[in-house]
């Protein structure tokens, strides 16, 4: 038996994508376009929560948009696009094997959190 990903669970917690193995905690750099570390291909998050990070030196702004691509799409119809006001936000339901937040008008001094579950 697996020790890792769907093989660890019971059918019906795999289905479901309920059960996680482990967590990560980073913060991105609004400054630039930044990807998200602990998702990738070979540890895929099944959820991720996006909040805006409590030890950032300035807030996001009601101005600032981020830009989220998930799992390296590259089409314009299939990134989100959040404002600060969406915050936080919890994205779920499929393998998430890549995140890469573009910002928008945001600063070096802001930061965005991010929570993934593998």
């Amino acid at each position: 038996m697996a020790n890792r990903g769907r093989h660890e669970f019971s059918v019906q917690e795999a289905v479901n994508m309920d059960s996680f193995v482990s967590w990560n905690y980073e913060e991105l750099d609004m400054s630039a376009e930044d990807t998200a570390a602990y998702i990738t291909v070979g540890d895929p998050a099944k959820k991720i929560v996006l909040y805006a990070s409590p030890t950032a030196s300035d807030a996001l702004d009601a101005t600032d948009t981020l830009t989220l691509t998930i799992n390296g799409e590259t089409a314009t119809n299939k990134k989100i696009v959040l404002d600060p006001g969406d915050l936080p936000f919890t994205l779920s339901g499929m393998m998430i094997t890549a995140l890469i937040v573009t910002p928008g008008g945001a600063t070096a001094a802001e930061e965005l959190s991010v929570l993934s579950f593998h």
